[in-house]
C-alpha cells in the first residue's frame, strides 16, 4: 500500500519546468537556481529521451537529429508551455517529442512517418512506455546505490543486484555469494531479511520517484501509474512480502 507524504510540499518536475524558464527580476536567465532547475531536467529526461527516439525512429543518425533539437528547444526555453493540470509529465514530455517527430519528417518530405499514430495522444506508444520505464527503474536503482553508499553496513543493493542476477538460486546458495563478496559470513536467515527490507526501500524509493513526475501525486494515482507502465508484478510482489 502507498501511503501519502509527509512534506505537503514535494518539488516536481512542473516546478523544474516552471523554473528553468523563468527569467530574473532584470530579464535575464542567469539566475543560479533557474541554471540548476536546466541542469537536473536534462539529467533526468536525457536517457528516456534518447532510448525513445531510438525504439521509434530505428535510426540512431535520425533519433539524435530529433534529440538534438528537443534540447535546443528545451535550452532556448521554448518548452514554457507545460500544464501541470494536464496530468502526467512524461504525457507532456510524450506530446513534444510526437511533435517534433512530425515536423522533421514533414520538413525532410522525403519519408514517411515512423509506424504508430503520433498525431492522437490518446493513442499508447508502447516504445515511449518501454523507455519511460527502463529510465525509471535506472534511476531508482541509482537511488538505491546512492542510499547504500551514504548508510553504514547497507547492502540493499547488493542483495538486490544478487538476486537479479542469480534468480533461480536459492537463499543459501545467495548468502554464500554475499558472504565471499564482503569477506565474511552471513546466514541465509539474514540474507533474508536484508533482501525483504531491500525491496520494500525500492517499492519506497519507486514511489518517491514517481512523486515527483505526476499531478496529483495521490497514493490511488501513484498505484495507477505504476500498471499503466507495466510494473504491477513487480509492484505486487514486493508489497505482498512487506505485509506477511
Amino acid at each position: 500500500m502507498i501511503d501519502k507524504p509527509r512534506l505537503t510540499d514535494i518539488p516536481t518536475e512542473w516546478t523544474l519546468i516552471r523554473t528553468a524558464h523563468s527569467t530574473t527580476p532584470s530579464g535575464g536567465t542567469s539566475d543560479p537556481e533557474i541554471a540548476v532547475a536546466m541542469e537536473r531536467l536534462i539529467g533526468r529526461y536525457h536517457d528516456a529521451v534518447s532510448r525513445y527516439l531510438k525504439l521509434k525512429l530505428r535510426d540512431e543518425n535520425l533519433a539524435d537529429e530529433v534529440s538534438q533539437e528537443f534540447w535546443t528547444k528545451l535550452l532556448t526555453r521554448k518548452l514554457a508551455g507545460a500544464d501541470p493540470s494536464k496530468g502526467r509529465f512524461r504525457d507532456y514530455l510524450r506530446t513534444v517529442l510526437h511533435r517534433l517527430i512530425i515536423d522533421h519528417f514533414r520538413g525532410r518530405k522525403v519519408q514517411s512517418l515512423p509506424p504508430g499514430d503520433l498525431l492522437d495522444p490518446s493513442t499508447a506508444d508502447k516504445e515511449f512506455d518501454q523507455a519511460w520505464r527502463e529510465t525509471l527503474i535506472d534511476r531508482v536503482w541509482l537511488r538505491l546505490q546512492t542510499f547504500e553508499l551514504m548508510t553504514p553496513k547497507n547492502r540493499y543493493a547488493a542483495v538486490l543486484t544478487l538476486r537479479r542476477e542469480h534468480p533461480e538460486d536459492s537463499i543459501d546458495a545467495l548468502a554464500l555469494l554475499l558472504g565471499k563478496k564482503l569477506g565474511a559470513v552471513v546466514s541465509p536467515e539474514a540474507f533474508r531479511k536484508t533482501l525483504q527490507r531491500a525491496r520494500a526501500k525500492f517499492l519506497e524509493l519507486l514511489v518517491q520517484e514517481l512523486r515527483e513526475t505526476i499531478h496529483p501525486a495521490e497514493p490511488e494515482d501513484i498505484e495507477t501509474e505504476i500498471y499503466d507502465l507495466g510494473l504491477g508484478s513487480l509492484y505486487r510482489r514486493y508489497s505482498e512480502e512487506n505485509t506477511v
